[in-house]
């Protein structure tokens, strides 16, 4: 794997917010608060007081083979694919204050395998073992159940995969209302309530309020009771 360039920053990178007010109504403060649009710059300024030069580049490298590796790809919303990626790796410094290279590598790069010709082998020579291993354990296989897979993710609590998980979980949990399926917004919500919340009660007391709450707005938006 020929290691990406470090990233030029582009106007489309800067962090755009976009408030939920018109959308969800004044009520609902985490829709307001959480920007939809979170540039890598922004994750990138977080991270040069806490990480030396060499972590550094790992960050950069790992955003432009994200970045490459999902090149083309749309979210349901339609908005590119990077900006879900970028935001898991942000919640990590923003939210839960972990500074770590090996982290956010992993959050960029959490769907690269599934999404992608990138392998497990070379993650591992970019990045090193603890990024590749999160990587590919949280790349959910199609013969893999979820309560299988969640377990694994779990078993590796020493490399903090479970929070990485967790945070992917969140970020799709908060802007779930802006999907038009309304089966996956199902599945979501149930999957969420089932094994996720569960599993952040057993990991981080910080996510695992913020998944109650996103649960929450998940389901007043998406399937908003009768008058």
């Amino acid at each position: 794997m020929t290691p990406p360039v470090k990233p030029t920053v582009r106007v489309a990178d800067t962090c755009l917010w976009i408030s939920g007010r018109a959308e969800l109504g004044s009520d609902n403060v985490m829709a307001m608060n959480t920007p939809y649009f979170r540039g890598f710059e922004h994750l990138r300024q977080n991270l040069t007081t806490h990480l030396n030069s060499i972590e550094m580049a790992r960050v950069d490298n790992a955003y432009e083979l994200a970045r490459a590796s999902h090149d083309g790809q749309m979210r349901d919303e339609g908005t590119p694919y990077i900006v879900h990626p970028v935001r898991v790796a942000t919640v990590l410094s923003d939210e839960l204050g972990l500074y770590s290279g090996d982290l956010t590598c992993a959050a960029l790069l959490h769907d690269v395998i599934e999404d992608s010709d990138v392998t497990r082998e070379q993650l591992e020579a970019g990045f090193g073992e603890t990024v590749a291993r999160i990587v590919w354990l949280l790349t959910k296989l199609p013969e893999v159940s979820l309560p299988a897979y969640l377990g694994a993710i779990e078993a590796a609590a020493d490399i903090k995969a479970p929070i990485v998980k967790l945070c992917d979980r969140l970020d799709n949990l908060r802007f779930l209302m802006r999907s038009p399926k309304a089966e996956k917004k199902r599945r979501y919500i149930k999957t969420t309530e089932q094994y996720y919340l569960p599993l952040a009660a057993r990991t981080d007391n910080y996510l695992h309020g913020q998944l109650r709450e996103a649960l929450d707005l998940a389901r007043t938006s998406s399937f908003p009771p009768s008058v």
